[in-house]
């Protein structure tokens, strides 16, 4: 498939393995010099880019193909067009997602590459397009909007100001914006939530928490799949995680992890929710510059000398608990003794991103801990 836009631009499918290192490449040409972007590892990229191996795409038969788009030999933008078979089904929908977007700023480039994800999703039969996913809501997904001051944090999406006008350029609208708040990690805020806690004790005498044990990774993870799975059913964009996936990312988050910040609420023995929490490791991610290898000293001092601890913020990733123990203070239990761990450790602040927009609840409960609204990012729709 190709596409010839004005100016000379043609977008077309990548093929061969220079165009997909050309397709990873390209925001460190269009990034350079910025201080606030966090270069991704490449070989992660890879990996999540590649259909035959990768988990996601065994996930119902999902698709996925790359575009790039051409301007005079050189690479001005690139796309990826994710047929998602499986949220699909889950969601009684037929839509198309993009994801991977990256561009320079240019509204014919951009209106090509969508062009591009459009006539891919019409000829599968879609009837919109909804994005960015890299590749789904299991993995960073969401133009960052508003909050351009502060670099993002672990597993979040970051991108240029001008790509706001470049989507909605190319006709699409807001489907969903999700919420990124902070927050000092600080006394005044555990007192408020350890009353909440130990009411919730009282009135839940068969409930028992804990943090993980690393000894048993394998079943902690079975249990967080299973919590995940069902905690997360009714949530907007939600798509269970197989077991490839799950296997996949644990084992790339258990390096990562602050045992006492993943944190298991059971009820009657029974798994009913839980916390991840983890250490924000961008700064060390930023000091990789796309690999460990890039910067062999830098590497080195990491390995030996960089701990979880080091890190000065933190990033809620998820809090779940299963919909028939909801209403019943488990989320204000768990979230107190993170909070009681992150002061012992002494992190200085923390983000609890993503939030759907229409999540009072969980909003109103990191109000109680100063939580400012700080970053938005938005999913984009088109109608075909």
């Amino acid at each position: 498939m190709s596409e010839v836009g004005s100016g000379g631009i043609t977008v077309r499918a990548v093929n061969g393995r220079s165009e997909r290192s050309a397709f990873v490449n390209l925001p460190w040409s269009l990034y350079s010099g910025d201080p606030l972007w966090i270069p991704p590892l490449k070989a992660a990229v890879r990996q999540i880019l590649d259909e035959a191996k990768h988990p996601f795409y065994q996930r119902d038969g999902a698709e996925i193909e790359l575009f790039l788009a051409w301007r005079e030999g050189c690479v001005v933008g690139r796309i990826a067009a994710i047929f998602n078979h499986g949220f699909n089904r889950f969601h009684s929908s037929n839509e198309v997602h993009f994801g991977f977007f990256e561009c320079i700023d240019d509204g014919d480039v951009a209106r090509s590459l969508f062009g591009a994800v459009e006539l891919w999703g019409l000829q599968r039969g879609s009837d919109a397009v909804l994005g960015p996913f890299n590749p789904s809501t299991n993995y960073e997904c969401g133009l960052l909007i508003d909050g351009f001051e502060r670099p993002p944090v672990v597993m979040m999406t970051y991108n240029p100001p001008y790509y706001l006008a470049l989507i909605e350029g190319a006709g699409y609208g807001m489907a969903k914006d999700l919420l990124a708040f902070v927050s000092p990690v600080q006394g005044r805020s555990l007192e408020r939530l350890q009353k909440l806690a130990e009411r919730t004790r009282k009135r839940n005498p068969g409930m028992e928490t804990r943090g993980t044990d690393l000894k048993h990774f394998d079943g902690e993870v079975r249990a967080v799949q299973e919590i995940y799975n069902a905690a997360w059913e009714k949530n907007w964009g939600f798509v269970p995680m197989n077991d490839g996936e799950i296997k996949v990312l644990a084992a790339e988050l258990k390096p990562l992890v602050e045992p006492g910040l993943l944190r298991f609420a059971f009820i009657d023995g029974e798994p009913a929710g839980f916390l991840l929490c983890l250490p924000d490791w961008n700064p060390v991610l930023k000091d990789f510059d796309g690999s460990p290898w890039r910067h062999p000293l830098k590497t080195l001092k990491h390995l030996t000398m960089t701990k979880a601890s080091d890190m000065e913020g933190l990033r809620l990733i998820t809090l779940g608990v299963k919909a028939e123990h909801r209403k019943r203070g488990l989320e204000g239990v768990m979230i107190a003794e993170g909070l009681e761990v992150a002061l012992r450790l002494g992190y200085s602040w923390c983000e609890y991103s993503w939030i759907l927009e229409d999540n009072e609840l969980i909003k109103g409960t990191i109000r109680l801990m100063d939580g400012e609204l700080y970053k938005t990012y938005r999913i984009y729709r088109k109608g075909l």
